[in-house]
Parts: structure tokens; sequence; C-alpha cells
């Protein structure tokens, strides 16, 4: 059996409990390009911390460096995360928490359970290398190229 059967299984079950409204939750009106930015800040910062903890047992020191980032852009990420908390209070009014909490889940489960390789690895360490050398400047540009498909997930304003 397949190491995430379980896993997959496990989220299977639990997503029709979620309801088809929160599955297929849809931004009703349009996010603006300083929104979109917050957006794509907070999924890339996910997909490093996910990604820099599990690739450390191939390449080593990516846990490290994604703590010495997250302790020195820390307050950063918490005021991208309290903007993004707004827009979902905007779009999602009585359910802001749960989609957001589906969003972020969903996002956290696939970065935990992606397939490891050498390759893969080298690259987190690269980009964690990269954001830690260029700091804020260096990690917002990677997110807004590498977590371009934010702009297909959400309508933006024109």
């Amino acid at each position: 059996m397949h190491p995430l059967f379980p896993v997959l299984a496990l989220l299977a079950a639990l997503l029709p409990a979620a309801g088809p409204a929160l599955a297929q939750a849809k931004v009703k009106r349009c996010l603006s390009q300083a929104e979109v930015l917050t957006e794509q800040l907070v999924r890339h910062g996910i997909f490093l911390r996910e990604a820099g903890t599990r690739c450390d047992e191939y390449k080593a020191g990516t846990a490290k460096l994604w703590k010495e980032f997250d302790g020195k852009f820390g307050q950063r990420f918490a005021q991208q995360t309290a903007k993004r908390k707004k827009l979902f209070d905007r779009e999602f009014k009585t359910k802001a928490t749960e989609v957001m909490t589906y969003f972020d889940g969903r996002l956290v489960t696939y970065y935990r359970h992606y397939p490891l390789s050498i390759a893969y690895c080298e690259n987190v360490d690269k980009l964690l290398k990269d954001a830690g050398k260029k700091g804020w400047g260096g990690f917002t540009a990677q997110a807004q190229t590498i977590q371009n498909e934010v702009m297909l997930d959400y309508k933006v304003c024109n």
C-alpha cells in the first residue's frame, strides 16, 4: 500500500463533511494587486516552511535556513497573515475562518506529503539561501514568480 493512501482516504472522508460550498468557495468580487501579493507571500511562506523542514534529511541545513529566515521576518509574516484574514473576512463573511483554515490545510497537506527528492530539496535549499541573502525583497520576488497560481485561483481586479 502506498504510504499516502491513509492520508488521502482521510481527506476524502473529511471533504464531504466540509460541504460542497466550502470546497468550491469562490471570491465574489476581485482581489487587488496588493491582496494577490499578500496571498502569494502567505502561500510561499507555507511552502518554504514545510519544504525547508522536511528537506533537512536530503539537504542538511534547510530546516535551519527556514528557522533563521522566519526568525528574522516572522513579524512580516504575521502582518501578511493579518491582511489576508481581512480579505477572507470580506469575501467569506460568515465562514471566513473556516474557509481560510480549509485553504491553508489543503496547502499544508500537499506540501507535507509532496514526494521528496534530492533535486527538489536542493531547489528548496537554493530558494532559502537566496531569500536569506536578499531578505524580504528576495522572498517577495520568489513568491510572485513561484506562487503565480494565485492568479488562477482568484479573480484579479483590473
